[in-house]
């Protein structure tokens, strides 16, 4: 009788517990920080085909940014001009938009200068659904390759350096 008992007992616990990691998994996939970008959907999420399903994928706050395979860093051969730092030459309106956010947030720049032309250019329409503003934002350079560039593998002076070419190079684009 005792050993009938223990065993069902096992069995509820081993049922409570995998009904637990299942909901946690769930809601563990739900609970992505907003902004967060992704190359591919999360676990569980469900495909967007049709707007109206769109409100039921747990993928809220969350930009899927397609094409991007990694990133390279300062040490990846070639990832860096003469100067030490990556071109910016290809950056879209949207990528230094959310650059100037991420230098701002990690001061690496002084003043308003860059958070004026960060504001300006967030509000233009082609920045809105930039994707790449999103990458930005992150510290990502997007520099017309599927792989950007990663400003925080630079030494702290050429992340000042290139947040204060950024902020050039977003005055000429308002």
């Amino acid at each position: 009788m005792f050993a009938s008992r223990h065993i069902a007992l096992v069995a509820s616990f081993g049922m409570a517990l995998a009904s637990f990691s299942a909901a946690h998994a769930q809601t563990a996939a739900q609970q992505l920080p907003a902004g967060t970008t992704l190359s591919t959907a999360p676990n569980g999420a469900l495909p967007v085909t049709n707007p109206a399903n769109a409100a039921s994928a747990p993928t809220e706050g969350v930009q899927i940014v397609k094409g991007i395979t990694g990133a390279t860093t300062a040490a990846t051969p070639g990832a860096l001009g003469k100067n030490g730092l990556p071109s910016i030459d290809n950056a879209t309106p949207g990528n230094v938009a959310g650059l100037l956010s991420y230098c701002i947030h990690k001061k690496y720049v002084n003043g308003t200068t860059s958070r004026s032309v960060a504001r300006k250019l967030a509000k233009r329409a082609d920045v809105k659904n930039d994707q790449n503003y999103s990458l930005g934002g992150q510290g990502l350079l997007s520099n017309a390759t599927s792989t950007p560039f990663d400003i925080s593998t630079l030494d702290k002076s050429k992340r000042v350096r290139l947040c204060s070419d950024l902020t050039k190079k977003g005055q000429g684009l308002q």
